[in-house]
């Protein structure tokens, strides 16, 4: 297990704070909030959890390990990003068939547990999965968390009309929204091993939707670099490049202007949706 970034503030009390922790296959990251300040943040990456019971048992040593996770929160929200992921429009939903869709799509999901999160703002049904290793160990530690998945909060990130790409890169995955006309079109995720890859699916994704590459506003959060062959690369076909600030709502520790404010700005982005 590799900690990628933490900042703690000493003598942390939490029984009034919130917690808010994402978690998928490699990774592991929390955020600790109190009236709007936040008081803490981690994120860690996991060198072999290649599956999802090695997942599990990462996230088992993890929390061993930060005894902080185990203590009293005045609420803890869980934020599930698995590519298992189906949206349906209200009117086709029907409760029964949850499985079904996704088995559809993805196939078997017999190890898995099944949730649903209504976007009331689209009208729309995330049906989703959660490894049943992963679950279990999330259950038995935050049994009192609400959920959600990533897909589910994404949309609510993006308020203003027109036409937007939200990326968010990690070690060799991509996710990424498509917002036109101030319409949800697409949240999913993407692997990649190149510079050219991450610019391909950007680009495939205007042409599959008509979006014009040359007026699309591109915003950029998590593990890239202004000088990087990647942000070149993109620079080449996208004009309207942000990097995304942290969101202006929240307090934060100083610690955190040491570190480009685009690598953290998903994480506040999402909990501010939640």
């Amino acid at each position: 297990m590799n900690s990628s970034f933490i900042i703690i503030q000493p003598d942390l009390f939490t029984e009034s704070a919130d917690l808010f922790i994402g978690i998928k296959r490699q990774a592991f990251s929390f955020i600790i909030m109190e009236n709007n300040i936040c008081l803490g943040m981690a994120s860690f990456h996991f060198k072999n959890a290649d599956t999802d019971e090695s997942t599990a048992s990462s996230v088992y040593d993890l929390i061993a390990a930060n005894p902080l996770l185990e203590q009293r929160f005045n609420k803890t929200h869980i934020i599930y990003d698995y590519t298992p992921s189906v949206m349906v429009p209200d009117q086709y939903m029907s409760g029964n068939e949850n499985r079904a869709m996704l088995e559809l799509v993805y196939g078997d999901q017999r190890d898995a547990v099944i949730r649903n999160d209504y976007l009331s703002r689209h009208w729309i049904h995330n049906i989703y999965s959660i490894p049943s290793p992963v679950d279990a160990v999330m259950t038995r530690y935050f049994s009192w968390a609400t959920c959600s998945h990533l897909f589910s909060l994404l949309p609510d990130i993006i308020q203003s009309g027109g036409n937007h790409l939200y990326c968010i890169l990690d070690t060799e995955q991509l996710t990424v929204l498509l917002q036109k006309d101030g319409k949800l079109q697409l949240t999913q995720h993407f692997s990649f091993k190149t510079p050219e890859d991450v610019a391909y699916h950007l680009l495939n994704i205007c042409t599959n939707f008509e979006v014009n590459v040359k007026e699309v506003s591109v915003h950029i959060t998590g593990m890239i670099d202004a000088d990087s062959a990647l942000y070149k690369e993109l620079y080449k076909y996208f004009l309207n490049i942000i990097f995304e600030g942290l969101p202006a709502a929240f307090q934060y520790p100083e610690q955190i202007n040491e570190y480009p404010a685009h690598y953290f700005s998903h994480l506040f982005a999402i909990a501010a949706c939640v």
